[in-house]
């Protein structure tokens, strides 16, 4: 206990003591998260002799006090990690369905009952475990400060939170955290303090991760789910464990795309990109690509109806399932007259902040010099997840069971199926970059088209990231299975967008497209990339994430 508090003090020391700007002092490594003060916590890291695991859990932990409308404790979590060695560790920290938890009908999309055991506090502690060269406590300390003083709301989470604030009111927990004494949230500009979630934040870096689960925390999340028609029991947190996350590699021209299977969406991203590997990409106008890869994306998502868990990683991977599903692919006649985007300047983009249910989630990546790489995404599904804080400890729990993910079968000790994809891409056994996205469902389909707009459009990486997309249409059925249009298609039109002539295209060779004017709705992107010694980061236009400044390794 002496030597906890001890080195608990000394962290704390440590980071007031370097609380001024930083960044130009870091020197070993880089990050890209969705927020700029997890990007901070993040750099810091760096400065005081950390690799790019401390740094990743430092910013994860400050995503969840400054965006917990996306991601937090009570939520889950994905990583894929690549040693400097070339080992990949994939980490599966999502979400497990409570014991006593039975599927009915007609549940609710929010409330305890939707609330099964938090993977993500478990999952950062063993990242750290295996890979961390800081004291852990050291990594929650930017995290405390900012929920004990409070920060600066952005224009993104004030939003966010105004959009739910009816259902904030229907939870005790919630409406002391997040509203103020005249009944409304948060305003963009305005500080937002949470001291309670500090008090939490802090016992974590006391007594360590366990505590969540095992202590005196894991002890109040249980009294109060029994107390309010929850599942998750003190049972449920101690037996909570991180399990592998289980590791796939395809060969994507030359270039290894490894990412993670089912409870993940990596298995979509690579059957996206087989299906890709059977057309000369490079050779298209952006309008015939466009056509392709949207059907590409909307073939791999089907194939989660008769495949949900991939269990067959074999099976998975065979591309003569691609072969196949290419056949149904219709191509779009080329046409050189088309000019495929249009960039006006003149243009005041509105972002959309509120988005659809599933599209509030965090992704971060992050590579130091020494060659340890990390893509990890979080998240607690729709905005403020179940919409219920316990009121002794000031953080939000992810929906999980229920009218949320209804596509999946909801049985006790699964975790279900979500799209968050980590991704790390490598060639000649170098990592090329690491990169990951937020925006449900289009979370693959926004990973797919940057691929594949680096790999075969040789585009830079960040007129990749700035560059229009599409996205297939898709819809959950009656029956809760989701249904394919290969012929329909969302077209991004903010700034850059698709232009006039490639709508008109389109239309004429019988495609159905749906112009999508607001940005920040096609999936946005995080991502870190090393060339030579250049270490770089990037962070998608569409939204308030940001990189850290390039460095160059000895």
């Amino acid at each position: 206990m002496l030597r906890q508090s001890i080195l608990l003090m000394v962290a704390i020391l440590s980071w007031h003591a370097n609380a001024q700007p930083f960044l130009e002092r870091a020197s070993r490594g880089v990050v890209s998260t969705a927020h700029p003060l997890a990007t901070k916590a993040a750099e810091k890291m760096y400065a005081l002799g950390g690799n790019s695991v401390d740094a990743a859990v430092a910013a994860s932990f400050v995503l969840s006090v400054v965006e917990p409308t996306m991601s937090g404790l009570g939520g889950r979590s994905l990583a894929l990690v690549r040693t400097p060695d070339g080992e990949f560790h994939g980490y599966n920290g999502m979400t497990e369905i409570p014991n006593s938890f039975s599927k009915l009908e007609g549940m609710p999309s929010f409330g305890y009952s939707t609330i099964a055991t938090p993977g993500t506090v478990a999952m950062l502690g063993d990242l750290h475990k295996r890979h961390g060269s800081l004291e852990f406590s050291a990594l929650l300390q930017p995290a405390i400060q900012l929920s004990k003083d409070g920060f600066v709301l952005l224009q993104g989470e004030a939003s966010r939170q105004a959009s739910v604030v009816e259902k904030i009111k229907q939870n005790r927990g919630m409406m002391e955290f997040f509203l103020q004494k005249d009944g409304h949230t948060t305003a963009p500009g305005e500080k937002l303090k949470q001291p309670i979630l500090a008090k939490t934040l802090n016992r974590i870096a006391l007594k360590g991760y366990q505590d969540f689960y095992e202590g005196d925390i894991g002890t109040q999340i249980a009294i109060d789910m029994a107390k309010n028609g929850g599942y998750v029991t003190s049972k449920d947190l101690i037996d909570y464990r991180i399990l592998p996350a289980r590791h796939i590699t395809i060969d994507y021209r030359g270039y290894g795309i490894h990412t993670v299977a089912a409870p993940g969406g990596g298995g979509l991203v690579a059957k996206a990109l087989m299906i890709l590997k059977a057309y000369d990409l490079d050779m298209m106008a952006d309008h015939e690509w466009a056509v392709i890869v949207s059907q590409a994306i909307a073939l791999s998502v089907e194939s989660m109806q008769d495949d949900y868990y991939e269990e067959d990683l074999i099976g998975l991977l065979d591309q003569s399932w691609a072969v196949e599903a290419a056949k149904r692919i219709r191509k779009s006649a080329s046409n050189p007259h088309i000019k495929n985007v249009k960039t006006d300047l003149r243009t005041a983009d509105t972002t959309d902040w509120i988005g659809y249910a599933g599209a509030h989630t965090s992704h971060l990546a992050a590579e130091d010099c020494s060659g340890l790489s990390i893509s990890m995404t979080q998240t607690i599904g729709p905005i403020f997840g179940a919409k219920v804080a316990t009121p002794e400890l000031g953080f939000v729990y992810a929906a999980t069971m229920g009218g949320y993910l209804r596509t999946g079968p909801q049985e006790a000790g699964d975790r279900p199926r979500t799209s968050i994809a980590p991704v790390i891409v490598t060639k000649n056994k170098k990592v090329v970059m690491s990169l990951g996205a937020a925006g449900g469902i289009r979370i693959p389909s926004a990973i797919v088209q940057i691929i594949s707009r680096f790999i075969d459009q040789k585009h830079t990486l960040d007129d990749a990231l700035a560059l229009p997309r599409v996205h297939p249409s898709l819809q959950i059925g009656a029956n809760d299975r989701r249904v394919v249009r290969l012929k329909s298609f969302d077209a991004e039109m903010s700034n850059p967008s698709w232009t006039a002539d490639a709508l008109r295209h389109w239309r004429s060779q019988g495609f159905k497209v749906t112009e999508v004017p607001k940005a920040g709705l096609f999936g946005r992107v995080n991502l870190v990339a090393k060339k030579a010694s250049l270490l770089m980061g990037e962070s998608d236009p569409d939204w308030e994430g940001q990189a850290s400044i390039d460095t160059i390794c000895p």
